[in-house]
């Protein structure tokens, strides 16, 4: 006997059933189409009617009246090119036929305004929307906040979301919360707190912890550590519990206005209390705190009772250490604090090196200074502005101008970093110093190249330096320069030139040069330009520092 199998459908027969439900399928698209395509051609008239003849456009636009639907309009107005048409023609079907758009049609439109910059246009028909009857939900009243947030118009997110309760819907924390911490992040501290207590009053904002912990925030940067803890009692009235963030940014805004030793009992009662548990981020605010005071032994003390709590400390307190003992002058703890970090495992960073080398030249040990320069290399970190300005510095201290001038050239060399003029400023006063006004005069240039505006202290160096080798000519179109400039002299460069110029026997250029000066009302003794040269050199026969 023969046994057979299941029955199924031969293979003819499955691809004939698919061949049928793909017509059924596209005669029905088809149908669809064929309705929508009367809509669709009114549509597109109106669109190219309406850019054809944007000043006549009621007249141009009235024959298609009867046709036009809402849908219809939003359609033209999806077809037009530019987000100003799109307006156009959206504002004339609702003003002048009356077009009861919809919300749909509303949203589109506040988001192609939106995305093409158009701030103001799209808060307008973000208005008519909800004039017209299409409230903004929760959710959409976020998202269009949000968006003015992220474009840097807070005022307006801030107005958005103030209109909460006019629409009836509930915003959530999370969006209130992310617009006061932007506010305090831009220096809008008292905007924020007058926000907090503005949509507390309104009942359509509820707080959180870190709703109480950003105003907070924001009055320690202003310095108000009393009323951060009145806001401390009253997030605690709200039935809230203080975190380990609250307790950290009010520590740091204690130690960050010198009242460390309070920041520091805080710490201690935290810690004994055991309602949060304080961490790297609270101990290191104290230790900064003391270290900033140059209280060294407080700051260890506090670090020795972070370890002995097992809390691991980041590169950040191991920095702040170095850099403590380094301005205390105490460069074998600052180098013992640097060798047990690296015992630890935290990899130094450029902040590291630089507050070494910053305390080993404060000490006047230049030599060991360069040998932690030269670990930075090894190490493959790159020094920052300020690590060069130290070494620079105190190389042209010691005479060293040469080795100070290698220095600047690699700086130079440096397309990450912005030059500036107090770091040129060394090399130029040193070079002036030693008589070498030549290349004095090519860092000039290579400031200029560079887009590195000289400042005063740039030209009165090299004003000096000038006048000392008797290179007066070039002295006096130095400070012409400087002036034409827009840079300011003030008494000192006045006084220099001046001195100089008379000892130099040149009394028609200083009459020149006091003229400028008593434009300028740069203080000095100056009853008129026409004194005589010997009464000026009385008053003005100032010592040249060289």
């Amino acid at each position: 006997m023969l046994l057979r199998g299941p029955s199924y459908p031969s293979v003819l027969h499955h691809h004939f059933l698919l061949s049928r439900l793909h017509l059924a399928t596209a005669t029905a698209a088809a149908a669809a189409a064929a309705s929508d395509a009367p809509d669709l051609w009114i549509a597109k008239a109106v669109a190219t009617a309406f850019l054809l003849y944007p000043s006549s456009a009621c007249s141009r636009l009235a024959p298609f009246l009867p046709a036009l639907s809402p849908s219809v309009a939003f359609a033209a107005v999806r077809r037009l090119p530019t987000a100003e048409s799109a307006l156009g023609l959206f504002q004339v079907t609702r003003s002048a036929f009356g077009v009861a758009h919809s919300a749909t049609a509303y949203r589109f439109l506040v988001g192609l305004l939106f995305r093409s910059g158009l701030h103001e246009a799209a808060l307008e028909v973000f208005d008519q929307m909800a004039s017209d009857g299409h409230s903004p939900d929760g959710p959409y009243l976020e998202f269009f906040a949000n968006s003015f947030a992220e474009a840097g118009q807070l005022d307006a997110a801030l107005k958005l979301l103030a209109r909460a309760s006019e629409f009836n819907c509930r915003v959530r924390c999370y969006t209130f919360n992310k617009l006061m911490s932007l506010l305090v992040g831009r220096n809008g501290a008292q905007d924020a707190i007058f926000f907090f207590r503005e949509q507390l009053a309104s009942q359509f904002f509820t707080p959180d912890t870190c709703s109480f912990n950003i105003v907070i925030k924001g009055l320690c940067r202003l310095g108000d550590i009393d009323g951060a803890f009145e806001f401390l009692k009253e997030m605690r009235d709200f039935g809230l519990t203080p975190d380990t963030v609250t307790h950290n940014i009010l520590v740091d805004g204690l130690c960050q206005t010198k009242q460390v030793d309070r920041g520091h009992e805080i710490l201690r009662r935290i810690q004994s209390d055991g309602l949060c548990v304080p961490n790297v981020v609270t101990y290191t605010s104290v230790i900064s705190g003391y270290c900033k005071m140059g209280k060294m032994e407080e700051a260890f003390e506090v670090f020795s009772d972070m370890i002995g709590l097992g809390i691991r400390p980041s590169r950040v307190t191991y920095n702040v250490l170095i850099d403590g003992f380094g301005k205390a002058g105490d460069m074998p703890s600052a180098v013992s604090v640097y060798e047990r970090m690296m015992v630890c495992g935290c990899p130094p960073d450029v902040v590291t090196f630089t507050s070494l080398i910053d305390g080993y030249c404060r000490s006047e040990k230049l030599d060991d200074a360069l040998r932690f320069w030269n670990e930075i290399g090894q190490r493959g970190i790159r020094p920052n502005a300020y690590t060069f300005s130290i070494v620079i510095s105190s190389l042209c201290k010691k005479n060293r101008i040469s080795e100070a001038s290698h220095f600047l050239k690699e700086l130079s060399e440096r397309r990450d970093i912005v030059p500036r003029a107090f770091i040129y400023n060394f090399v130029i006063d040193g070079l002036c110093k030693v008589g070498n006004l030549d290349e004095a005069n090519l860092l000039l240039l290579e400031m200029e190249e560079k887009r590195c505006s000289p400042d005063k202290f740039t030209y009165t160096s090299l004003i000096i330096g000038h006048c000392m080798k008797g290179r007066m000519v070039e002295a006096i179109g130095l400070f012409h320069k400087m002036v034409a400039t827009g840079c300011a002299p003030d008494s000192v460069t006045v006084s220099s030139l001046v001195s100089c110029l008379l000892k130099a026997g040149l009394p028609n250029e200083v009459n020149r040069i006091m003229l400028i000066a008593w434009g300028r009302d740069l203080g000095l003794d100056i009853s008129s330009s026409e004194e005589s040269p010997s009464s000026l050199r009385k008053s003005l026969d100032i010592s040249v520092v060289v």
